[in-house]
C-alpha cells in the first residue's frame, strides 16, 4: 500500500509544483483530495479558494472562502479572501454586507482592512468606511495600498484635511507608491484654492506618474491637473499617451483636445474634437467644441457643415411646437443630469420663503435647468417661431422703465449676469425692448440664428479680439452683456464664495472702469409660471478711485445679487455652468 503524505507533504512536495508550473487543475484536484484526507484546516479551504479564483471560478472560490471562514480558527486573510473574491467576481453587493458583518475583525486588525474598505466605498457606504478608517495610525495599515484606501475613504467623505493628515504621515511611515501620490494629490485638489492646493496636488501628481509612468488613470490626472493650472502645454504629452493607450476614454481626449486648443495647436485640437464627435456615447455632445476649434484652425468650411448637419439632428429632434416642448419636460425631469453636489450646495443657500419637501424642491431645479436648455435649442433651431417662446415673458414695463434712463443717454452699458435662470431669454427680452446689444457667448459664429448678429463669440476668437468686440460695442452706445461666471479656459480664474470654489472674471467691472460706462446686473427668472427680470444697478466709479478698489468693491456688489438669486425659486437656479462648474 502506497505511504499517504502528510498534509504538509501534500502542499510542499505536489501541489506547490503543480502551480509553479501553471497545472492549476491538477492543483485543485490534488487539494480535493488532500482536503478529503485531512478535513477540518481552514487553510486549505484557503488554498482552493485562491486556485479557484485564479481560474476565475467564482462559485467553487467563494463556497470555499465561506466554509474556511466559518471554522474557528479562520486566519484573518481568509475573511479578507470572502471580499476580496466577491469583488473580483462583480458581486459589490455581497462584498459589502461580509465586509458589514465582519467588521469588527476589521478593527481588530487594520492591516488587514483594505478589502473591506474597498467594499464598502465600492457599493457607497462611505460613513462606514470612514468610521473604519478614521484614526487608524499609519504605522498599522500594511502597505501602500491600503494606505492609498485609507486616503480615498476620508477624502470621499469630505474629510479632506483629515487626509491629507493621514497621506503625508503614511509617507513619512514609508508607504509611498503610485495609488498613495494619486489620492494625495486629488485631496489637495479637494482643498483647491486654499493652502495652494493646486501647487501641491501637482507634486505629488508628479511623484505618482514618475513611479508609474505607463498608469492611464494618473497620467489623466496629471495632465487634466497641467491644464486646470494653466500649463497647457505641459499636459499634452500626458493626456496624448492617455489617448492613445484608451482611445474610448471621451474626458480624457477632450482635456488633450484643450490642451491643444490652449496651446495654440488649433489643427490639431480640431481633429481631436472631431474624433470625439465620432465616437461620442452621447450624440452631438462635442459638435459645437469641433466646430469651434474648426474654425480656429481655418478650416471654415468643415465648421459650416458640421455646424448644418448638427443643427439639423438637433432640430428633428424637438416637438412641433414649444407648448408640447414644455409639456414632455415632465416625463424627463427626473433624469435631468444635475450632479448631487450642486443640489446639496444650492440646497443650504435657499431662503427662509422657499417652503418646499426636498424632492419637490429638486425636482423643480431640475425642470429649470431642462427648460433653459430647450429654449436655447429652440431660439437657435426655430427661429422663426421665437414667439413662442415669448409668450412665456411676465409684463416688461418695469424692465422698460428700469432701463429708460440708460438707453436715453446712448452710451454703453456693461450688462453683467451669470449661469443662473432662465438665461437664454435674456436676448430675447432685449429685441422685445428695442436695445442695440451685444452679448458674449459661446455659440460659433458661423450660427445662421436670428440673434447671430447681436453675439460676440468666444469659441472661435481670441480673448484680446473679444475685448476689442465689447469695447467698440460701448463705444458705439450698445449694451453688452458678460456672464461673469463663464470662461472658455480650464484655467480660468476662481474665488471663494459661499464655500465652493467658483469661476470669476474681473472683465466686466474692468470695461466698465475703463470705459466709463455704467453697469447693471441682470438674471432672469420664474415668477408664477413666466418669465420675470431682476435689474439692480452696480457701483459707479467713485471720483479718484483705481481700477483695483473698484473692482473689489464692484465684485462685492455682483455676488449680493448672485447670493440673492441663489435663495430664491428653485427652478430659477439653472445647475449648469458656470459657477456650478468646480461646485464639489
Amino acid at each position: 500500500m502506497p505511504e499517504v503524505l502528510t498534509r504538509a507533504q501534500t502542499r510542499r512536495q505536489v501541489i506547490a509544483p503543480l502551480i509553479k508550473s501553471g497545472a492549476l487543475e491538477q492543483a485543485i484536484d490534488a487539494a480535493k483530495e488532500m482536503l478529503r484526507l485531512h478535513p477540518g484546516n481552514p487553510d486549505d479551504h484557503a488554498l482552493l479558494a485562491s486556485l479557484y479564483g485564479r481560474r476565475r471560478l467564482w462559485e467553487e472560490a467563494i463556497h470555499h472562502a465561506d466554509t474556511g471562514g466559518a471554522m474557528a480558527d479562520a486566519a484573518m486573510g481568509l475573511h479578507a479572501a470572502r471580499i476580496r473574491l466577491r469583488l473580483q467576481a462583480g458581486r459589490h453587493a455581497e462584498a459589502a454586507q461580509v465586509a458589514r458583518d465582519t467588521l469588527d475583525l476589521a478593527r481588530q486588525a487594520p492591516a488587514e482592512s483594505a478589502a473591506w474598505i474597498t467594499a464598502l466605498l465600492r457599493t457607497g457606504d462611505v460613513d462606514l468606511a470612514v468610521s473604519l478608517v478614521d484614526g487608524m495610525e499609519p504605522g498599522v495599515y500594511g502597505d501602500e495600498r491600503s494606505a492609498a484606501l485609507i486616503v480615498q475613504a476620508l477624502l470621499a467623505g469630505g474629510l479632506n484635511a483629515r487626509a491629507i493628515l493621514a497621506g503625508l504621515a503614511s509617507l513619512q511611515a514609508g508607504l509611498d507608491g503610485a495609488a498613495l501620490r494619486s489620492q494625495l494629490g486629488q485631496a489637495y485638489l479637494a482643498r483647491g484654492l486654499r493652502d495652494q492646493g493646486l501647487e501641491q496636488a501637482l507634486a505629488h501628481l508628479q511623484e505618482g506618474v514618475r513611479l508609474a509612468p505607463q498608469d492611464v488613470r494618473l497620467n489623466s490626472l496629471y495632465g487634466e491637473t497641467l491644464l486646470r493650472a494653466g500649463r497647457c502645454q505641459d499636459a499634452i504629452p500626458f493626456l496624448r499617451l492617455c489617448s492613445e493607450r484608451e482611445p474610448a476614454l471621451e474626458h480624457t481626449r477632450a482635456m488633450y483636445a484643450r490642451a491643444l486648443r490652449d496651446s495654440g495647436l488649433h489643427t490639431e485640437a480640431a481633429d481631436q474634437f472631431l474624433i470625439l464627435c465620432r465616437q461620442a456615447t452621447q450624440r452631438g455632445r462635442w459638435d459645437r467644441y469641433a466646430v469651434s476649434a474648426l474654425l480656429q484652425a481655418g478650416r471654415k468650411t468643415e465648421a459650416a457643415d458640421l455646424y448644418r448637419v448638427s443643427m439639423q439632428s438637433r432640430e428633428s429632434q424637438l416637438p412641433e411646437c414649444f407648448q408640447l416642448a414644455l409639456a414632455e419636460l415632465d416625463n424627463r425631469t427626473d433624469a435631468a443630469p444635475i450632479p448631487q453636489s450642486r443640489l446639496d450646495w444650492a440646497w443650504s443657500l435657499r431662503g427662509a420663503q422657499v417652503d418646499l419637501p426636498r424632492q419637490q424642491w429638486e425636482r423643480a431645479v431640475r425642470w429649470g435647468h431642462l427648460v433653459d436648455h430647450l429654449m436655447l435649442d429652440w431660439l437657435e433651431l426655430r427661429s422663426n417661431r421665437a414667439h413662442e417662446v415669448m409668450a412665456l415673458l411676465d409684463n416688461l414695463d418695469e424692465v422698460d422703465e428700469f432701463l429708460a434712463p440708460l438707453i436715453a443717454s446712448g452710451r454703453g452699458v456693461v450688462v453683467a449676469t451669470a449661469h443662473i435662470g432662465p438665461m437664454f431669454a435674456g436676448p430675447m427680452i432685449i429685441e422685445l425692448l428695442g436695445i442695440r446689444a451685444r452679448w458674449l457667448a459661446s455659440t460659433p459664429s458661423v450660427t445662421q440664428s436670428a440673434h447671430a448678429a447681436t453675439l460676440i463669440s468666444t469659441s472661435d476668437q481670441s480673448e484680446v479680439r473679444v475685448a476689442k468686440a465689447c469695447f467698440d460695442a460701448l463705444k458705439q452706445g450698445c449694451f453688452v452683456g458678460v456672464a461673469v461666471d463663464g470662461a472658455a479656459n480650464f484655467s480660468a480664474p476662481r474665488i471663494l464664495f459661499e464655500g465652493q470654489e467658483i469661476t470669476y472674471s474681473s472683465f466686466a467691472s474692468r470695461a466698465a472702469y475703463r470705459m466709463q460706462v455704467s453697469s447693471i446686473f441682470y438674471a432672469p427668472y420664474w415668477r408664477n409660471g413666466r418669465i420675470a427680470l431682476t435689474l439692480e444697478h452696480l457701483p459707479t466709479v467713485d471720483a479718484g478711485e483705481d481700477s483695483n478698489a473698484y473692482a473689489r468693491r464692484w465684485q462685492r456688489a455682483y455676488l449680493e445679487q448672485v447670493r440673492k438669486h441663489l435663495s430664491g425659486a428653485p427652478e430659477s437656479l439653472r445647475a449648469s455652468g458656470g459657477l456650478w462648474r468646480h461646485v464639489r
